[in-house]
């Protein structure tokens, strides 16, 4: 049997090995793919399906194991790193530089606000990180429900990263309730490095 060992490895460093693994294996083999991913886990069912493969596959907490015989014959042509379209590909962050949501009205700018965070725990795809800045500090402070709502994103493995200098200038800093304190080049560091912003 050959097992193709994928843990702590990311999209699309899975489907490759094993494209590698399939190519390298006597047709009748037994192959297992283990990975500690469920999107690439997702997507190596997706690549195997089209290679006309239908696998067996158990679940052991985060853990995923998927077994499988290589046919006679695999098409080698499709493109592995193809399958790679999930959670990898809308991997995105959140800048919040306000304490108020578009244009307008403040009162309503910050109603807007407080509902978008306490929506985006919600939502199917988290992001990696939220950084805040200048005034947008204010909504990682204690007593703000939204902090209790970045604080569910944090527990749930987004990083709350929030500007050291701008907490500073509010004097707000002993009043941070969730997050860790960040300077500008951490900020720049994430925002340079992601897929995608969101200003809300």
């Amino acid at each position: 049997m050959k097992q193709i060992n994928t843990l702590g490895k990311l999209c699309p460093a899975p489907l490759i090995l094993t494209k590698k693994g399939i190519t390298e294996a006597s047709e009748g083999e037994t192959i297992e793919v283990i990975s500690d991913n469920e999107t690439a886990f997702q997507n190596l069912m997706s690549y195997l399906a089209e290679l006309k493969i239908t696998p067996s596959y158990k679940q052991d907490g985060s853990l995923f194991t998927i077994t499988f015989e290589k046919p006679a014959a695999v098409n080698e042509e499709v493109d592995a790193a193809a399958y790679c379209n999930t959670t990898q590909n809308k991997a995105y962050m959140v800048a919040i530089k306000g304490d108020t949501m578009g244009t307008g009205d403040d009162e309503l700018g910050k109603i807007l606000l407080r509902a978008f965070i306490n929506s985006l725990k919600e939502v199917d795809t988290l992001p990696e990180a939220i950084v805040l800045y200048n005034s947008g500090v204010m909504v990682a402070l204690k007593g703000t429900d939204t902090a209790a709502s970045l604080q569910e994103l944090e527990d749930k493995g987004v990083s709350i990263v929030a500007c050291g200098t701008c907490l500073d200038y509010y004097d707000v800093k002993n009043q941070l309730a969730v997050g860790m304190i960040g300077n500008m080049y951490k900020i720049t560091s994430l925002l340079a490095n992601t897929g995608h912003v969101i200003y809300p």
